[in-house]
């Protein structure tokens, strides 16, 4: 029998999947900036799979997710910006719950 895979793997799988269309979405519209925006935020989450060390589950919504954030905002790519935190809201809430966590509003 298969182990089943933990809620919180879901959510990191999620991130990954939408990650990947965005950045594909973005190499496709030419948005060069965009896709190191997108690329340097996923590139980390695939060593958060299985990860038993609470702590970096937390820096990665604590700093990884804001730092993200921050740099759409930078850009000055608030319709990206926008699209992002609807497209990451279900993985980033899961994440937060399994932390035990409330992320900003």
């Amino acid at each position: 029998m298969a182990n089943a895979v933990r809620p919180r793997d879901e959510a990191y799988l999620g991130l990954l999947h939408r990650g990947l269309v965005l950045l594909r979405n973005y190499a496709g519209a030419g948005r060069v900036e965009l896709c190191r925006i997108e690329a340097d935020h996923l590139h980390n989450v695939p060593t958060l799979l299985f990860e038993d060390d609470e702590q970096r589950h937390v820096y990665y919504l604590t700093q990884e997710r804001g730092l993200y954030l921050d740099r759409l905002r930078a850009l000055g790519a608030a319709e990206y910006l926008e699209e992002a935190a609807i497209w990451y809201a279900e993985p980033w809430r899961a994440l937060a719950f399994a932390a035990g966590m409330r992320l900003p509003e």
